[in-house]
């Protein structure tokens, strides 16, 4: 029942492509069978799956059942399922509150820190693995964080040992703007820092920050 009432608000949206994939969620299904729940002709649904399945939100294979020919199935995928809400905010802020409850907030601080190093780790690996310098470092340290969905770029300063990292989106927007400090600075600007540590070893400074009603965050990195 859950699903129809899903499927009726989405329809609100007159958004046939979130319907389809709503229905998916209750498993795989073929062109056929959809079209059947939807009351759309089959070539229609067939041209909606084909445009979801570009956009990797749905894979298709084909199921042998008896001996007639094998049916095309489509199921969601894990890009397909990240299009409904998530809670993910409310989760880690959550966790945020049982660690300082317990711990005590410079703990929580900590693990988050930790949790930077962690991530960095991988784009510092890629940067180690090159003869980059700080602007080619920097193009992987992009290409990593838009990646998580920081929607970055970066571009140079008038000082030429300073650039400056400009994302338009706060990936942890709702937690950040109630743990800014342990946040933008304990994960946005370490993860920035470690990952650029080691060839370079620059200085990243918080410049403006979206969780305090910037409309961007900016960082800065400066060649000490």
């Amino acid at each position: 029942m859950a699903i129809r009432k899903n499927i009726k608000e989405v329809r609100t949206f007159g958004d046939t492509k979130r319907i389809i994939l709503t229905l998916l969620l209750e498993g795989p299904k073929t062109a056929g069978e959809i079209a059947d729940k939807l009351r759309i002709q089959k070539s229609a649904i067939r041209t909606h799956l084909e445009s979801l399945r570009a956009e990797q939100a749905i894979r298709s294979y084909f199921k042998s059942e008896g001996l007639g020919r094998p049916s095309k199935v489509y199921e969601i995928t894990d890009s397909g399922r990240e299009l409904f809400p998530r809670k993910y905010d409310l989760l880690l802020s959550l966790i945020l509150q049982s660690l300082e409850a317990t711990e005590g907030h410079e703990y929580a601080k900590k693990i988050i820190r930790s949790i930077a190093d962690n991530m960095a780790q991988g784009i510092q690996n890629k940067i180690k693995n090159t003869s980059a310098n700080l602007e080619e470092s920097l193009i992987i340290l992009n290409s990593a964080s838009n990646e998580m969905g920081f929607m970055s770029s970066f571009y140079k300063e008038e000082d030429d040992n300073v650039h400056s990292i400009i994302s338009h989106n706060c990936i942890v927007y709702k937690v950040a703007v109630s743990n800014q400090d342990a946040i933008c600075n304990g994960f946005h600007s370490r993860m920035i820092q470690k990952a650029l540590e080691g060839k370079i070893n620059p200085k990243v400074q918080l410049k403006e920050c979206i969780a305090l009603g910037d409309s961007y965050s900016r960082h800065t990195v400066t060649i000490k």
